[in-house]
């Protein structure tokens, strides 16, 4: 707190934080976009996300998918079927997404990708 709001000129924690989120632009997108949040991330944690998550819904360019376990930057995934090297979920997820808003034939359905779809 000491540092970065007053070097920045805020007044306080919650106004800096206020300023610095991106929730706050997810309105203005316009291109779609992808958010993915892990609810363990400890860095951006899920309970922190109810303003994203209802802007987001607000916009139709935007996907915001919330995983229950991921870490920060994670999703990381190990099992006999796929070896190291091979695209991890997140590429995947990622890939399917990309050929989805660039109406591309897709590669993998949503089960192959391990995801759901949340209305």
């Amino acid at each position: 707190e000491g540092l970065t709001r007053r070097q920045y000129g805020y007044g306080s924690v919650d106004e800096y934080y206020a300023a610095a989120s991106s929730d706050q632009r997810l309105p203005q997108i316009r291109t779609p976009l992808l958010l993915l949040n892990a609810y363990d991330d400890p860095i951006v944690p899920g309970f922190s996300l109810p303003a994203a998550v209802e802007r987001a819904r607000q916009n139709p360019y935007l996907l915001m998918v919330i995983t229950s376990h991921g870490g920060h930057l994670g999703w990381c995934e190990r099992s006999d079927a796929i070896p190291w090297g091979a695209p991890a979920w997140i590429e995947r997820v990622t890939c399917g997404f990309l050929e989805a808003a660039l109406d591309l034939t897709p590669s993998a359905t949503c089960d192959q990708l391990g995801c759901e779809i949340f209305d």
